[in-house]
């Protein structure tokens, strides 16, 4: 009994021993290679998305470090699969042999894609990608796939077929049992009947532990060998029930990993859709700021650490002229005008190298060899470790501000019609003259410079003839000079010249006599010849002055002297200008109050009829008689009274005074007769001069009709679309309009014709010498033919003698007026005048 006993215990513990090998063997030769087959196919994955967005790449440093990226991928995997080749040669050596086989070909494809890349050539990338890697991965997945699936149904065998292995085993212990069991008790029957109580009960227990219950404890007492043989299955019972706990244990165990490595093949997956996911939206990035560069409307420059250029953008290539294979490599330093200090070269050096930024304007050369500005700002590029190892230059194209600043300068400083220096650089020079005479001791000098009789032709013939006639006198005075001399504008048809070292005032001399010669020739402009002439006023330094501004105003008023003693001439200052300049003052001064202290009068001259010498009109003349000046001629004060706008308070008073006259004598019975006066050029520019006539009109009664307005063909030329609409208004009140001192400007036909005129009167320059000066005689005639073919009436002023009346009449001059008739007479003369006439 005791061999069977442990027979029986030998084989139960070989049975459980050998089902505990068998399982652990199993999770060791299967699960084992599950792990390694997923992380194989996690790096091909890997390096087939690598593959996939490598192509995609455009720029240049994206594209560099991905291919880096790309190759250290294939080597791991291949290092990683030579491993698992090594474990597991002997257990699956086709399907391994087979899976080299495939990955030594794909190899081939990624190295050629791997090569293409790193040349740039992303096209040959995509081929070899699409129509040959491609295959070749899904090749290569599919073996893995299937090892996989080979492993995974051999564990699946060999996990049954230990379980079955151990249920023959348990059977066959059974079956053992049960014979020896049944041996023992016929032995035990043929020996003694008595134990047949304690052998029944213990092969129930047997039994039971034949079904698997573990739990229940051997019946059998007592210390013979039944009680050995039940204490011997009762510890046998305790390792079976431990065997199959550790085996339970075991297969949970095997079924929790199988499910963790599951659960972590899945979020591999997860965390690899995701890594491409963020690498995809990466390389977006990356190619969106690469085409923003590229397409950047600034220059875009990156050089390395040595300063030699790496990449360059589109608008660097519109810019220069250069393509990025003609500077790759190259330094900037090709761009190089020669214009840039090597100072400002050096500080950009030391600076970027320093760590710094460095911005300012830079004058570079195209390729066509054109200079560019540019408004460079220069970045030092730096690693992770903080060491530069590349440099950014964004340049912003800056030459059409240049040209503007330019401009502006040129325009600040220059006169924009004559292309002269203007007020301002002039006077910048003449200090630099001056301060130049102070430090050598000798002298300078400014001409101060007018031009006679331009005022009357820019109002005559227009500001388009006005602004030729400067250019060409602005040019006539450069010739005129000494290259070093400087010649400005001062403004209008005022000039200034301004010499340095001279010795005296002798060394003027020559160039004054090549002014006033050069003006001695007409302008011809338009088909006209115009004749011109300097006024010039000279102020020296140091006698006149030892500032720019003092030499300036003398000037001023030696130029004024000048046009006082018959113009075209030149004038040095002298301390007797300053009492010409203060009777001028004081002449001023009277006049502003002259209105107010009752010192202005009228003087009324009649204008009668040719050929009947029939009273038709008086011409109102206006008087200035000053307590502490006496009389003042109007040629005197009248152009003052233009200069200081006193013109218009003047002549508003004229108005009255002589409208309210003519409205007196019309109710004295003279009711044909018109009043005739002048107009101020003033006065017709105000919008207000419509109302001024009509309020005069209806505050003195007089009928509009016999009120004459006369003005000078100037007055229309300054502004003819002004000036006609003017006109117009005024004859809407009814009033009638004559032309003044015709024939003295450069009077034509179509001003006549353009114009709402009634009256033609003829300048009394040309009535003077009629009998005896044919020419003037023919211009008279002809002035007459023109004012008759119009429709006008003719009226000559200044006719002092009967032979010219006879002329005029023979003319068929309608109008005349002069000496000859009346001398200009007060208002109580006049009054008596008209009644001997009557």
């Amino acid at each position: 009994m005791v061999l069977l006993v442990g027979a029986l215990l030998f084989i139960s513990n070989s049975i459980i021993q050998d089902a505990s090998e068998r399982l652990s063997q199993i999770q060791e030769e299967q699960i084992q290679p599950l792990a390694e087959i997923n992380k194989l196919q996690a790096k091909v994955d890997q390096v087939r998305v690598i593959e996939i967005y490598l192509p995609l790449l455009k720029d240049y440093f994206a594209l560099a470090a991905e291919v880096d990226r790309f190759n250290r991928a294939i080597i791991e995997f291949d290092s990683r699969l030579e491993l698992f080749s090594q474990q597991y040669q002997q257990t699956y050596p086709s399907e391994i042999k087979r899976f080299q086989t495939g990955w030594e070909r794909l190899q081939e494809n990624l190295q050629a894609v791997s090569q293409a890349a790193s040349l740039s050539d992303v096209d040959e990338a995509q081929r070899i990608s699409t129509y040959e890697s491609s295959p070749r991965f899904a090749s290569l997945s599919k073996n893995l796939q299937s090892l996989a699936e080979k492993i995974e149904k051999g564990s699946k065998a060999a996990y049954f077929q230990g379980v079955d292995s151990l249920e023959r085993k348990r059977k066959q212990f059974l079956s053992v049992s049960v014979i020896s069991v049944v041996v023992g008790l016929l032995l035990l029957l043929y020996f003694a009947r008595s134990l047949s109580k304690r052998i029944a009960d213990l092969r129930e227990a047997f039994q039971l532990i034949a079904d698997g219950d573990m739990t229940r404890d051997l019946p059998i007492r007592g210390n013979d060998e039944l009680t050995e043989l039940a204490q011997a299955f009762g510890v046998m019972k305790e390792k079976v029930s431990s065997r199959e706990l550790a085996l339970k244990k075991s297969r949970e165990v095997l079924e929790e990993r199988v499910l963790q490595r599951t659960k972590a093949l899945r979020e591999s997956n997860l965390a690899l859709t995701d890594e491409i996911a963020v690498r995809r939206k990466v390389e977006q990035d990356l190619l969106l700021l690469s085409k923003a560069v590229n397409q950047s409307p600034v220059s875009v420059i990156i050089t390395d650490n040595k300063g030699r250029i790496q990449y360059v953008n589109r608008a660097f290539e519109i810019n220069t002229g250069y393509s990025f294979q003609e500077v790759r490599d190259q330094n900037p330093r090709i761009f190089s005008s020669g214009t840039t200090p090597d100072s400002l070269y050096k500080q950009l050096w030391e600076t970027i190298q320093a760590g710094d930024e460095w911005q300012g304007e830079i004058c570079n050369r195209k390729k066509n060899g054109d200079l560019h500005w540019e408004y460079t700002h220069i970045s030092p590029v730096k690693s992770d470790e903080k060491v530069i190892t590349h440099f950014l230059a964004i340049k912003q194209d800056i030459d059409e501000r240049k040209a503007q600043e330019e401009k502006i300068r040129y325009q600040a400083q220059y006169d924009a019609l004559t292309d002269l220096p203007n007020r301002t650089l002039a006077m910048d020079r003449l200090t630099q003259v001056v301060h130049q005479a102070r430090r050598d001791g000798n002298k300078a000098v400014l001409m101060f410079i007018d031009l006679d009789g331009f005022k009357h032709i820019n109002d005559s013939l227009g500001h388009d003839v006005g602004d030729v006639l400067l250019v060409q006198a602005a040019q006539r005075l450069r010739r005129s000079v000494r290259e070093v001399d400087t010649v400005a504008r001062q403004g209008g048809d005022e000039f200034l010249v301004i010499m340095g070292g001279l010795n005296s005032r002798e060394d003027v001399m020559p160039v004054l006599e090549n002014l006033l010669k050069a003006f001695s020739v007409p302008f011809k402009i338009s088909g006209n010849d115009l004749v011109v002439t300097p006024s010039i006023g000279l102020a020296l330094y140091p006698d006149d002055g030892e500032d720019g501004q003092v030499l300036l105003r003398n000037a001023d008023m030696a130029m004024y002297q000048a046009k006082d003693l018959g113009r075209n001439t030149y004038f040095f200052y002298n301390h007797l200008i300053h009492e010409h300049l203060s009777q001028r003052m004081e002449l001023e001064s009277y006049l502003r109050h002259a209105i107010d202290r009752d010192e202005l009068s009228l003087a009324y001259q009649p204008i009668l009829a040719t050929d009947s010498d029939q009273l038709t009109g008086i011409e109102a003349l206006l008087r200035w008689r000053n307590d502490a000046l006496g009389d003042v001629t109007p040629d005197t004060f009248i152009p003052l009274a233009e200069q200081t706008g006193l013109i218009i308070e003047i002549g508003n008073w004229v108005l009255r005074e002589a409208c309210q006259q003519m409205a007196d004598w019309h109710q004295q019975g003279f009711n044909d007769l018109y009043i005739s006066l002048n107009l101020s050029p003033r006065q017709i520019q105000r919008e207000d001069f419509h109302q001024t006539i009509l309020d005069v009109l209806q505050s003195s009664g007089l009928d509009p009709s016999l009120l004459i307005l006369e003005m000078t063909e100037g007055m229309l030329i300054r502004n003819p679309s002004d000036a006609k609409r003017m006109l117009s208004r005024l004859k809407g009140l009814g009033v009638q309009l004559a032309m003044d001192d015709f024939g003295t400007g450069y009077s034509s036909l179509s001003n006549l014709k353009n114009y709402p005129f009634d009256m033609l009167k003829i300048d009394r320059s040309f009535i003077f010498d009629i009998d005896d000066d044919p020419s003037d005689l023919a211009l008279v005639g002809a002035a007459v033919s023109m004012g008759k073919g119009l429709g006008l009436i003719t009226v000559a002023e200044g006719v002092e003698k009967v032979e010219q009346q006879k002329l005029l009449v023979e003319m068929g001059c309608d109008r005349v007026q002069g000496d000859l008739h009346s001398k200009p007479l007060k208002a109580a003369q006049m009054s008596q005048w008209l009644q001997r006439s009557r």
